[in-house]
Protein backbone atom coordinates (compact mmCIF):
# COMPACT_ATOMS: atom_id res chain seq x y z
CA UNK A 1 0.00 0.00 0.00
CA UNK A 2 1.81 3.37 -1.08
CA UNK A 3 1.48 6.11 1.36
CA UNK A 4 -0.82 9.00 0.23
CA UNK A 5 1.64 12.35 -0.16
CA UNK A 6 0.96 15.24 1.55
CA UNK A 7 -1.12 18.05 -0.80
CA UNK A 8 1.55 21.16 -1.42
CA UNK A 9 0.17 24.29 -2.12
CA UNK A 10 1.97 26.11 -5.62
CA UNK A 11 3.42 29.47 -3.97
CA UNK A 12 5.54 31.59 -5.69
CA UNK A 13 9.12 33.69 -4.13
CA UNK A 14 6.97 36.32 -2.28
CA UNK A 15 4.48 33.34 -0.95
CA UNK A 16 1.71 33.97 -3.66
CA UNK A 17 -0.51 31.16 -4.50
CA UNK A 18 -0.62 29.85 -8.23
CA UNK A 19 -4.20 29.53 -8.19
CA UNK A 20 -5.92 26.29 -9.69
CA UNK A 21 -9.67 26.75 -11.18
CA UNK A 22 -12.54 24.95 -12.00
CA UNK A 23 -12.51 26.29 -15.61
CA UNK A 24 -10.19 27.50 -18.35
CA UNK A 25 -11.90 30.30 -19.15
CA UNK A 26 -13.60 31.62 -15.56
CA UNK A 27 -11.56 32.41 -12.66
CA UNK A 28 -13.97 30.58 -10.18
CA UNK A 29 -12.47 27.44 -8.60
CA UNK A 30 -14.19 25.04 -6.00
CA UNK A 31 -12.47 22.37 -3.49
CA UNK A 32 -13.63 19.89 -1.31
CA UNK A 33 -10.94 18.52 0.86
CA UNK A 34 -9.58 17.76 4.33
CA UNK A 35 -7.24 19.56 6.29
CA UNK A 36 -5.11 16.43 7.06
CA UNK A 37 -4.27 16.17 3.50
CA UNK A 38 -2.01 18.86 3.74
CA UNK A 39 1.50 18.36 5.97
CA UNK A 40 0.73 18.46 9.96
CA UNK A 41 -2.56 19.65 8.51
CA UNK A 42 -1.84 23.01 8.63
CA UNK A 43 -1.95 25.10 5.06
CA UNK A 44 1.10 27.00 5.01
CA UNK A 45 0.78 31.01 5.25
CA UNK A 46 0.00 32.48 1.59
CA UNK A 47 -1.90 34.76 -0.43
CA UNK A 48 -3.51 35.86 -3.86
CA UNK A 49 -5.67 38.03 -5.51
CA UNK A 50 -8.71 36.14 -5.37
CA UNK A 51 -11.52 36.64 -2.63
CA UNK A 52 -11.80 32.91 -0.77
CA UNK A 53 -14.90 31.19 1.17
CA UNK A 54 -14.14 28.38 2.68
CA UNK A 55 -17.30 26.81 4.67
CA UNK A 56 -16.17 23.66 7.13
CA UNK A 57 -18.88 20.59 7.11
CA UNK A 58 -16.71 18.77 10.08
CA UNK A 59 -14.48 19.59 12.15
CA UNK A 60 -12.51 23.19 13.22
CA UNK A 61 -10.10 25.21 11.92
CA UNK A 62 -7.67 27.92 13.01
CA UNK A 63 -7.15 30.31 10.73
CA UNK A 64 -4.08 33.16 10.75
CA UNK A 65 -4.92 36.19 8.87
CA UNK A 66 -2.73 39.01 8.34
CA UNK A 67 -1.43 37.88 12.25
CA UNK A 68 -4.80 37.67 13.97
CA UNK A 69 -5.83 34.40 14.80
CA UNK A 70 -9.87 33.11 14.41
CA UNK A 71 -11.71 29.99 15.07
CA UNK A 72 -13.97 28.49 12.49
CA UNK A 73 -16.63 25.94 13.46
CA UNK A 74 -19.01 23.86 11.30
CA UNK A 75 -21.98 25.88 10.73
CA UNK A 76 -19.68 29.24 9.96
CA UNK A 77 -18.11 30.16 6.95
CA UNK A 78 -14.73 32.45 6.59
CA UNK A 79 -14.91 35.22 3.87
CA UNK A 80 -11.05 36.08 3.33
CA UNK A 81 -10.28 39.70 1.71
CA UNK A 82 -7.84 39.65 -1.80
CA UNK A 83 -4.08 39.86 -0.66
CA UNK A 84 -4.46 39.00 2.75
CA UNK A 85 -1.55 36.76 3.83
CA UNK A 86 -3.32 33.69 5.97
CA UNK A 87 -2.94 30.16 6.80
CA UNK A 88 -4.87 27.70 8.56
CA UNK A 89 -4.43 24.13 11.05
CA UNK A 90 -6.43 21.94 12.50
CA UNK A 91 -7.30 22.27 16.31
CA UNK A 92 -7.00 19.61 19.32
CA UNK A 93 -5.81 17.14 15.97
CA UNK A 94 -9.35 16.24 14.82
CA UNK A 95 -9.32 16.90 11.20
CA UNK A 96 -11.28 19.33 9.34
CA UNK A 97 -13.48 18.47 5.86
CA UNK A 98 -14.33 21.59 3.98
CA UNK A 99 -15.59 22.91 1.10
CA UNK A 100 -14.30 26.09 -0.38
CA UNK A 101 -14.56 28.88 -3.43
CA UNK A 102 -12.51 30.88 -4.17
CA UNK A 103 -12.86 33.80 -7.03
CA UNK A 104 -10.84 36.29 -9.00
CA UNK A 105 -12.33 39.97 -8.23
CA UNK A 106 -12.16 40.37 -11.94
CA UNK A 107 -15.04 38.14 -12.84
CA UNK A 108 -17.48 40.75 -10.91
CA UNK A 109 -15.59 43.60 -13.02
CA UNK A 110 -18.75 43.87 -15.76
CA UNK A 111 -18.18 47.12 -16.47
CA UNK A 112 -15.64 50.04 -15.18
CA UNK A 113 -18.02 51.56 -13.36
CA UNK A 114 -18.91 48.71 -11.50
CA UNK A 115 -14.99 47.84 -10.73
CA UNK A 116 -14.63 51.41 -9.14
CA UNK A 117 -17.50 51.84 -7.47
CA UNK A 118 -18.66 48.25 -5.98
CA UNK A 119 -15.64 45.84 -6.42
CA UNK A 120 -11.96 48.14 -5.85
CA UNK A 121 -13.41 50.10 -2.85
CA UNK A 122 -14.17 47.12 -1.03
CA UNK A 123 -10.86 45.23 -1.77
CA UNK A 124 -9.13 48.38 -1.14
CA UNK A 125 -10.82 48.36 2.41
CA UNK A 126 -8.84 47.61 5.72
CA UNK A 127 -11.27 44.65 6.30
CA UNK A 128 -9.25 41.37 6.29
CA UNK A 129 -12.32 39.00 6.55
CA UNK A 130 -15.45 38.20 7.59
CA UNK A 131 -16.68 35.37 9.67
CA UNK A 132 -20.09 34.61 8.40
CA UNK A 133 -22.06 33.11 11.46
CA UNK A 134 -25.72 31.96 11.30
CA UNK A 135 -27.94 34.85 13.33
CA UNK A 136 -26.84 37.71 11.37
CA UNK A 137 -29.40 37.80 7.99
CA UNK A 138 -26.73 38.98 5.54
CA UNK A 139 -24.18 36.26 5.95
CA UNK A 140 -26.72 33.69 5.93
CA UNK A 141 -28.06 34.84 3.01
CA UNK A 142 -23.84 34.47 1.92
CA UNK A 143 -23.83 30.74 3.65
CA UNK A 144 -27.20 30.05 1.39
CA UNK A 145 -25.78 31.01 -2.13
CA UNK A 146 -22.47 28.99 -1.24
CA UNK A 147 -24.80 25.99 -0.37
CA UNK A 148 -26.62 26.36 -3.68
CA UNK A 149 -23.12 26.34 -5.27
CA UNK A 150 -22.11 22.92 -3.02
CA UNK A 151 -25.56 21.35 -3.82
CA UNK A 152 -25.64 22.48 -7.47
CA UNK A 153 -21.88 22.22 -8.51
CA UNK A 154 -19.83 20.70 -5.76
CA UNK A 155 -21.97 17.30 -5.19
CA UNK A 156 -23.56 17.06 -8.61
CA UNK A 157 -19.65 17.54 -9.98
CA UNK A 158 -17.85 15.36 -7.74
CA UNK A 159 -17.29 11.65 -9.32
CA UNK A 160 -19.15 8.89 -7.35
CA UNK A 161 -15.60 7.43 -6.52
CA UNK A 162 -14.59 10.30 -4.80
CA UNK A 163 -13.07 9.41 -1.66
CA UNK A 164 -13.68 11.95 1.42
CA UNK A 165 -10.46 11.04 2.11
CA UNK A 166 -8.89 12.76 -0.26
CA UNK A 167 -8.23 16.05 -1.41
CA UNK A 168 -9.84 17.13 -4.77
CA UNK A 169 -9.66 20.09 -7.16
CA UNK A 170 -13.22 19.74 -9.11
CA UNK A 171 -11.56 21.04 -12.69
CA UNK A 172 -14.49 21.60 -15.77
CA UNK A 173 -16.56 18.48 -14.17
CA UNK A 174 -19.13 21.36 -14.11
CA UNK A 175 -21.85 21.33 -17.42
CA UNK A 176 -20.53 24.04 -19.28
CA UNK A 177 -24.69 25.50 -19.33
CA UNK A 178 -24.23 25.99 -15.64
CA UNK A 179 -21.15 28.75 -15.90
CA UNK A 180 -24.00 31.12 -15.95
CA UNK A 181 -25.38 30.18 -12.66
CA UNK A 182 -22.40 29.54 -11.14
CA UNK A 183 -21.06 33.72 -12.10
CA UNK A 184 -24.37 34.63 -10.77
CA UNK A 185 -24.11 32.88 -7.53
CA UNK A 186 -20.76 34.43 -6.83
CA UNK A 187 -22.60 38.10 -7.92
CA UNK A 188 -24.96 37.52 -5.27
CA UNK A 189 -22.21 36.58 -2.64
CA UNK A 190 -20.58 40.01 -3.21
CA UNK A 191 -23.76 42.08 -3.31
CA UNK A 192 -24.23 40.92 0.10
CA UNK A 193 -20.93 42.11 0.76
CA UNK A 194 -21.00 45.44 -1.51
CA UNK A 195 -24.31 46.08 0.82
CA UNK A 196 -22.90 45.41 4.27
CA UNK A 197 -19.17 46.48 4.10
CA UNK A 198 -18.79 50.50 4.10
CA UNK A 199 -15.85 51.60 2.47
CA UNK A 200 -12.59 53.29 3.77
CA UNK A 201 -13.28 57.17 3.07
CA UNK A 202 -9.72 57.07 1.48
CA UNK A 203 -8.48 54.34 -0.52
CA UNK A 204 -6.48 51.67 1.59
CA UNK A 205 -2.45 51.59 0.67
CA UNK A 206 -1.03 47.82 1.22
CA UNK A 207 -0.10 47.67 4.94
CA UNK A 208 3.65 48.19 5.47
CA UNK A 209 3.77 45.45 7.20
CA UNK A 210 2.87 43.16 3.86
CA UNK A 211 4.90 45.16 2.17
CA UNK A 212 8.39 44.39 4.42
CA UNK A 213 6.76 40.82 4.69
CA UNK A 214 6.83 40.07 1.34
CA UNK A 215 10.08 41.80 0.25
CA UNK A 216 12.04 39.67 3.07
CA UNK A 217 10.50 36.51 1.77
CA UNK A 218 11.40 37.69 -2.07
CA UNK A 219 15.20 38.63 -0.70
CA UNK A 220 15.40 35.02 0.82
CA UNK A 221 14.18 33.04 -2.38
CA UNK A 222 16.18 35.08 -4.09
CA UNK A 223 19.38 34.86 -2.30
CA UNK A 224 19.10 31.59 -0.53
CA UNK A 225 22.29 30.32 -1.76
CA UNK A 226 24.06 32.91 -0.43
CA UNK A 227 24.94 34.21 3.38
CA UNK A 228 22.62 35.43 4.44
CA UNK A 229 22.14 37.18 7.70
CA UNK A 230 19.19 38.44 9.70
CA UNK A 231 20.80 42.09 9.39
CA UNK A 232 20.22 41.64 5.19
CA UNK A 233 16.59 40.13 5.38
CA UNK A 234 15.92 43.32 7.91
CA UNK A 235 17.35 45.55 5.36
CA UNK A 236 15.50 43.75 2.42
CA UNK A 237 11.99 44.94 3.71
CA UNK A 238 13.52 47.97 5.56
CA UNK A 239 12.66 47.31 9.27
CA UNK A 240 14.72 46.49 12.35
CA UNK A 241 15.89 43.21 13.13
CA UNK A 242 13.34 42.97 15.81
CA UNK A 243 10.77 44.35 13.42
CA UNK A 244 12.02 41.44 10.66
CA UNK A 245 11.64 38.74 14.21
CA UNK A 246 8.36 40.11 14.92
CA UNK A 247 6.94 40.49 11.59
CA UNK A 248 8.00 37.14 10.74
CA UNK A 249 6.67 35.24 14.15
CA UNK A 250 3.05 37.26 13.66
CA UNK A 251 2.51 36.22 9.83
CA UNK A 252 4.29 33.07 9.52
CA UNK A 253 4.39 31.44 13.12
CA UNK A 254 8.47 30.95 12.15
CA UNK A 255 11.46 32.90 13.07
CA UNK A 256 13.36 34.72 10.24
CA UNK A 257 16.47 32.21 10.19
CA UNK A 258 14.67 29.07 10.65
CA UNK A 259 12.38 30.06 7.66
CA UNK A 260 15.53 30.77 5.60
CA UNK A 261 16.53 27.27 6.62
CA UNK A 262 13.49 25.31 5.73
CA UNK A 263 13.61 27.27 2.55
CA UNK A 264 16.96 25.93 1.80
CA UNK A 265 15.91 22.26 2.91
CA UNK A 266 12.77 22.95 0.55
CA UNK A 267 15.10 24.01 -2.62
CA UNK A 268 17.46 21.26 -1.77
CA UNK A 269 14.60 18.60 -2.24
CA UNK A 270 13.57 19.50 -5.70
CA UNK A 271 17.83 19.17 -6.34
CA UNK A 272 17.54 15.39 -4.87
CA UNK A 273 14.60 15.06 -7.06
CA UNK A 274 15.39 16.35 -10.20
CA UNK A 275 19.18 15.81 -10.60
CA UNK A 276 22.27 13.64 -10.10
CA UNK A 277 23.99 16.42 -8.77
CA UNK A 278 25.70 14.89 -5.35
CA UNK A 279 24.76 15.59 -1.72
CA UNK A 280 27.41 17.94 -0.93
CA UNK A 281 27.05 19.90 -4.37
CA UNK A 282 23.59 20.77 -3.37
CA UNK A 283 24.65 21.50 0.05
CA UNK A 284 26.82 23.95 -1.20
CA UNK A 285 24.59 25.29 -3.95
CA UNK A 286 21.26 25.55 -1.44
CA UNK A 287 23.41 27.94 0.84
CA UNK A 288 24.42 25.32 3.43
CA UNK A 289 28.05 25.49 4.85
CA UNK A 290 28.91 21.83 3.96
CA UNK A 291 27.42 18.58 3.46
CA UNK A 292 27.64 17.21 7.14
CA UNK A 293 25.66 20.75 8.63
CA UNK A 294 23.14 20.11 5.44
CA UNK A 295 22.68 16.16 6.16
CA UNK A 296 22.21 17.03 10.20
CA UNK A 297 19.56 20.11 9.08
CA UNK A 298 17.87 17.35 6.75
CA UNK A 299 17.41 14.91 9.26
CA UNK A 300 16.32 17.33 11.70
CA UNK A 301 13.43 18.17 9.84
CA UNK A 302 13.19 14.49 8.15
CA UNK A 303 14.18 11.96 10.07
CA UNK A 304 16.60 10.89 7.45
CA UNK A 305 19.37 11.58 5.45
CA UNK A 306 19.24 13.35 2.40
CA UNK A 307 21.00 9.80 0.90
CA UNK A 308 17.97 8.02 2.27
CA UNK A 309 15.48 10.58 0.73
CA UNK A 310 16.94 10.01 -2.53
CA UNK A 311 17.18 6.19 -2.51
CA UNK A 312 13.25 6.10 -1.08
CA UNK A 313 12.76 8.47 -3.78
CA UNK A 314 14.53 6.05 -6.47
CA UNK A 315 13.03 2.88 -4.97
CA UNK A 316 9.21 4.43 -5.12
CA UNK A 317 9.91 5.10 -8.94
CA UNK A 318 10.60 1.66 -9.41
CA UNK A 319 7.65 0.22 -7.88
Amino acid sequence: MKLRKAYELEVNSDRSETVRYSFTDIPIGFFKGRHSAYQNGSVPAHWHEDIEIIVPNDGEVMYNINGRLLKVKAGEGLLVNSRRIHSSSIVDQRDCFYNLLIFHPMILCVSKEIEQQVVQPIIGSSFDYILLQKGTPWHERILHWFSLIKERHIDKSMPKSFAPMEFSLLKENVDKSEKPAVVGLVNLIWSEIAGNITPDEKPHAECNQLTSIKAMISYIDGHYAEKITLDDIAAAGFVSKRTCGNLFERFLYISPMKFLNEHRLKRSIELLKNTDMTVTEIALACGFSGASYYAEAFRRESGKSPSQYRKELEMSAQS
